[in-house]
């Protein structure tokens, strides 16, 4: 009896022993209540983070822009450094002043460092600027970010362009371009467009391969190494003559370049210092202006121991372009005041002062004209710093 009872409270003591239930409820809460807390922070902390960034993104919205040419925003006509700079503030202020008083609208001048800069601010303002540039930096543009062609100048000679011409003696066997296959080239200046880098693309796209290029000083320099047989040919400037009478200016691929093989007559040398062939233009005759008539005095022969081989294409002078988005309207206008503007008086104080640009005049331009200059890029693979080097 004794025993059983014994037995008895022993199991009821182990029985007691083992409940942990407890324990398991606690660990339960815990667990439970911690992934609650968990998920309602990362939620709270997404939706945040979304709200903040994606409300000033839709805020960043130029709802109202100053008309172009209000005192606030100003058209801006843009200068490379052509001149000094105090130069260009007082010509161009001109400028901006007969721009304004023609338009009724506000224009100021901008001077930049170079005319990589102006491109640079033509292609990222392009509906508040006009650029004044060479007619290369107008090609970059162009491609770079669409610029529009305005207007062109016209220089002294009376021509809106320039170009250049092969040279070489009448006696060397050399009458066409193949011709110079592995002969010498006198050459000025190697970064002249006209004189040099046109036919130096003409060649290679014809597969002509010229031999020695011999350096000289100046165009002078270079139709005397043909004449003295220093070299075999040479390129330099071509400025078409003065036709007779005056009564219009000669045109390029329909006038002889040459007149003293045209008329079969010697070139002679005038009163006042003129090379004329048949006298003077007002009666009759032409007065002769390419890079030979220079040494006519200490070679009175140049003429008729030379010959023309070709000329080059022509080369735009300086241009007047027109971010791409400017107005199209307003533009028009522009070109239209400029071209009117730099044949009169006002030309004089800004554009064809002496100390600027010393234009004779403006002419509207067309892209077009611009080929040559594209198939010198091209065919050359220039660079665009080696196009903006170049010269006209």
């Amino acid at each position: 009896m004794q025993q059983r009872f014994f037995v008895l409270i022993m199991g009821l003591i182990v029985l007691t022993a083992c409940q942990p239930e407890i324990v398991q409820v606690e660990v339960t809460r815990t667990v439970v209540e911690t992934a609650v807390t968990q998920v309602t922070r990362i939620v709270t902390e997404i939706s945040t983070t979304e709200v903040t960034r994606v409300v000033p993104e839709e805020i960043v919205l130029e709802v109202t822009k100053s008309p172009l040419g209000s005192e606030v925003r100003p058209v801006q006509l843009l200068f490379p450094p052509v001149a000094e700079t105090a130069v260009i503030s007082e010509r161009g202020a001109e400028l901006a002043q007969a721009l304004s008083d023609a338009t009724g609208r506000r224009f100021v001048v901008g001077i930049l460092d170079n005319e990589q800069a102006v491109i640079d601010m033509l292609c990222n303002a392009p509906q508040d600027t006009i650029g004044f540039i060479t007619a290369t930096a107008y090609v970059l543009a162009a491609e770079q970010c669409d610029v529009q062609v305005g207007n062109v100048a016209v220089h002294a000679d009376q021509y809106p362009w320039q170009t250049g011409m092969i040279v070489t003696r009448r006696d060397s066997g050399i009458n066409e371009l193949e011709d110079l296959e592995g002969k010498s080239w006198a050459v000025a200046d190697d970064t002249s467009i006209s004189n040099f880098l046109y036919f130096q693309a003409l060649l290679n796209d014809a597969g002509i391969e010229p031999g020695e290029i011999i350096e000289v000083s100046g165009d002078s320099a270079a139709m005397l190494a043909v004449l003295n047989q220093e070299a075999d040919f040479a390129t330099a400037s071509y400025i078409p003559p003065i036709m007779p009478y005056e009564e219009r200016l000669w045109e390029y691929g329909e006038d002889n370049p040459e007149p003293t093989r045209h008329l079969g007559l010697p070139a002679t040398r005038s009163p006042i210092g003129y090379v004329l062939v048949n006298g003077e233009p007002e009666f009759g005759g032409y007065r002769l202006r390419d890079a030979r008539s220079r040494i006519f005095d200490v070679e009175p022969e140049i003429f008729d121991r030379t010959k023309i081989i070709t000329l080059s294409a022509p080369i735009p002078n300086e241009t007047i372009a027109f971010g791409a988005d400017f107005p199209i309207g307003l533009a028009r206008d522009v070109v239209v005041i400029l071209t009117e503007l730099a044949g009169g008086e006002a030309c004089a104080t800004s554009l064809c002062a002496a100390d600027f640009y010393a234009w004779a005049g403006l002419q509207m331009a067309n892209d077009v004209n611009y080929a040559p200059l594209r198939f010198v890029q091209t065919t050359l693979n220039l660079a665009p710093e080696e196009v903006l080097n170049a010269t006209q």
